[in-house]
Order: C-alpha cells, then sequence, then structure tokens
C-alpha cells in the first residue's frame, strides 16, 4: 500500500505477535468487547487489505476509524508496533482509493485550511447559540431527532459567545519586565475560536515570564487531516506552517494544545523523505517546539503571583501530550507551584477521555462509554477543578461533568496560574 504518510506498513505487521497485551489496555475494546475492535484486530484487518485478501470498503473503513489514536496500545506493546501510526497511514490509502465524503472535504479541505472562512462559519454558531435555538432544541428533546452527528456536535460545543483569541491579542507582546525569549505563540483552531481566555492567560503568563511574545498568522497544524487521511492536504498545511514558524526567528514555538504541539513536534517529519530540504526543516522546527506547561517549568522557571488559588485540583494527561511526547511531570509541578492550590491525583490520569478531536462526534455513544469511566475516576478525586492541557479534552470532560449533573470547572493549568496574579 503506498501513502504519503511514511509508515512501513510491512515491517510493522510483522512485529505484531498477537499476543494479545493490546487489548489490556485499549479503552475501544474495554468498551465493546468485540475482537475487530481491538488493536490487534484492526491490525490483522490491515494485513488482510495489504496482501490482496480483503479489498478496500466503506464497512472496512468504518471499522478503521473506530481507534482513538490514543497511543496507548503503542506505548503497552511488548514489540513496539506503532499501531496509532499504522491507523494513520492505513486511512490516508483509504481516502484515496474510495470516494471522498463531501462534507469531510468541505470541512477539511474548506474551512480549516482558511481561518477566515473557519472563524467566519463560527459566528453562525454564535447567532444559533445566541437566539438560543440551541436550548429550544435541547429542552424540547427535538435535538435527539436531528441527525446523529448534527445532534452530537450540538450537545458538546460550548458556548462560543466569547471574541476569538486573534481579535484580543496584539501581533507582538512585549515582556514585563527583561526580555529572555522570544517565542512564537501558536494558536490552534479550538483555543482561537472556542477557549480564547486559555490563549489570553497563557501569552500574559509568558510575557510576566520574561518572554516576547509574537502570533503568527499559521494555519491548522493539520492535526484532523492526519486523522482523517487526507495526509496531502497536511502536507501543505506543514510547508506553509514551517516557513512561517522558521522566518519568525525565535528562541521556541509555544502551544496551550497538545495536538498541536505533537503535530508540530513529531508528525510534520513523517511527511516528508528524510534528507530533502522540507524533512530537515521540520526537523529543526521540532527541536523549538515546546507544551506551554513545559517551557514553563523547563526554561523560564514558574513564578506564580502574590495572590492565593485557593482550589482543589486534578489533572487529566491528554494522550497526545504523555504518551505523544512523555509531557506529564511539567504540568503537575505548575499546578503544584500555584499558592493555594491541592493538587489531588485521580485514578487512570492519562486514560483516555473518549475525545478524540471529533471522535465524540463521529462516533458518539462509543465516545460516552470511554468517558463514563474518566468521569467516575474524577467524582472519585473530589476536586473542584479538572485542570487538562487539551482543547478537544477540555470540551468532552466538561460535558461529561454537565451531563451528570456536577458542577466543576474544566481548565488549563496556565488558566490558574494566571489568576495568582
Amino acid at each position: 500500500m503506498k501513502t504519503t504518510y511514511r509508515v512501513d506498513f510491512a515491517e510493522e505487521l510483522k512485529k505484531c505477535v498477537r499476543c494479545g497485551e493490546c487489548r489490556a489496555n485499549c479503552p475501544i475494546f474495554a468498551e465493546s468487547k468485540r475482537e475487530p475492535d481491538s488493536p490487534r484486530g484492526r491490525l490483522a484487518l490491515v494485513k488482510l487489505l495489504q496482501d490482496g485478501k480483503i479489498q478496500a470498503s466503506t464497512e472496512l473503513s468504518e471499522k478503521l476509524y473506530g481507534c482513538l489514536l490514543c497511543k496507548t496500545c503503542a506505548v503497552n506493546c511488548p514489540s513496539g508496533v506503532i499501531t496509532d501510526e499504522i491507523m494513520v497511514g492505513v486511512r490516508d490509502y483509504l481516502d484515496d482509493v474510495l470516494d471522498r465524503n463531501i462534507i469531510k472535504k468541505l470541512v477539511l479541505r474548506g474551512f480549516l485550511t482558511r481561518p477566515a472562512l473557519l472563524q467566519a462559519s463560527f459566528s453562525l454558531v454564535k447567532l444559533y447559540q445566541k437566539t438560543g435555538l440551541n436550548s429550544v432544541l435541547t429542552r424540547s428533546k427535538l435535538i435527539e431527532h436531528l441527525p446523529e452527528t448534527m445532534s452530537a456536535g450540538a450537545k458538546i460545543l460550548p458556548d462560543v459567545s466569547k471574541r476569538v483569541a486573534r481579535g484580543r491579542i496584539p501581533e507582538v507582546v512585549k515582556p514585563y519586565g527583561e526580555k529572555r525569549f522570544r517565542v512564537a505563540y501558536f494558536l490552534g483552531c479550538a483555543t482561537n475560536l472556542i477557549y480564547p481566555d486559555v490563549a489570553v492567560s497563557g501569552v500574559d503568563v509568558l510575557a510576566r515570564h520574561g518572554c516576547e511574545v509574537i502570533i503568527p498568522a499559521v494555519q491548522c497544524c493539520g492535526m484532523p487531516h492526519l486523522a482523517y487521511g487526507d495526509t496531502d492536504t497536511a502536507v501543505q498545511l506543514a510547508k506553509n506552517n514551517i516557513k512561517i514558524l522558521l522566518s519568525a526567528q525565535v528562541d521556541a514555538v509555544v502551544t496551550d494544545c497538545s495536538s498541536c504541539s505533537a503535530t508540530l513536534a513529531e508528525s510534520y517529519q513523517k511527511l516528508f523523505e528524510p534528507g530533502t530540504d522540507e524533512y530537515n526543516q521540520a526537523k529543526e522546527l521540532s527541536c523549538k517546539v515546546y507544551d506551554l506547561s513545559k517551557f514553563l517549568v523547563e526554561k523560564t522557571g514558574v513564578h506564580p503571583g502574590p495572590n492565593p488559588v485557593n482550589v482543589t485540583v486534578t489533572y487529566h494527561d491528554p494522550c497526545h501530550l504523555k504518551r505523544g511526547q512523555n509531557v506529564f511531570k511539567q504540568p503537575r509541578e505548575l499546578l503544584k507551584a500555584i499558592s493555594g492550590v491541592e493538587f489531588r491525583e485521580m485514578k487512570e490520569a492519562d486514560r483516555c477521555c473518549g475525545s478524540a478531536g471529533s471522535f465524540s462526534i463521529m462516533h458518539h455513544d462509543l465516545s460516552m462509554k470511554v468517558l463514563e469511566r474518566k468521569i467516575s475516576n474524577i467524582v472519585t478525586a473530589k476536586a473542584e477543578v479538572v485542570a487538562t492541557s487539551c482543547p478537544t479534552c477540555t470540551m468532552q470532560l466538561s460535558y461529561g461533568l454537565k451531563s451528570h449533573g456536577l458542577t466543576g470547572q474544566v481548565m488549563h493549568p496556565v488558566q490558574l496560574l494566571a489568576k495568582s496574579y
């Protein structure tokens, strides 16, 4: 199978000895208990496809798109099989050989490659929420009669009435005192449009820690495109973003979104042939990319303000941050450094919440089953705030708390740090 995403199917599939360790750790298999829903089962399907024993089909595509790409199987595999990357690669192949879904194509190649158009589309969402139509649909139960994905999206999407981050933050923000670093703040789509307060807090905190912060005019990082097999568009986004970020001549590229940092630091290199200029530039960029909490802990040091933030906090590890980038200690160190914060570790803090970008919309019922276990662990932790470093995790966890009648908040660690000032 020839794909744009550089993964050697033949060599990777040989590594799988079908031991079943992946089944013991997969959040999806834990809910369905069906072999084709396990990493081992999906690898078997890919092998059959590679050997020509089955053909590409919509049914096969649906099965292979049922993976969260949470990397749990990969980090627990005794043989080191990178199942998540195989899933990305085979989706790339299926996207080429099957007719593309017109709606998916419109979203991936229309809205997500044009920031202005994407922002304009959210104006319609704001109007939908502002008129109260969402409340009417929910109270009347009419929302249940919408198409499944539309109904799921309407339920999960939070209030988007706030002014987008790109309109609230200057292109260049000066440090409060002596300049120590010049950093580019990679403003992801979800943070910009849905959680702008996170970016406002993040930039302010960086400035208080001696950083000159620039907000480059980047496009989507390309993670949604990789997840849905549109690798060709991801390549174009990567080329554009690499050019912009390297030309900015910054000490670091910092982002508050774990998926964005994982894509910039890891995925971009896998889109280009080793030894090419594009590959070398992607590698150069990867050395500069930091998760926001990691940058504050390891580069500037965390210097909270004088005001105690008296709240109990637990932390949920985003999959792309802990398993994708090995960043899990730093957010906890940041939280524990804030005066007044009582940190409480939750059980299975690194278990996937079931969001996985749009998985909670496209596979809503299954996603909710995965979420149920996470909410149970949050309740047991008895924390007032759940901190996490991923906007889609924030959306999923907020919906979970609300749907269970719980009053807890979900916040980015940097928002709590900003409160101390």
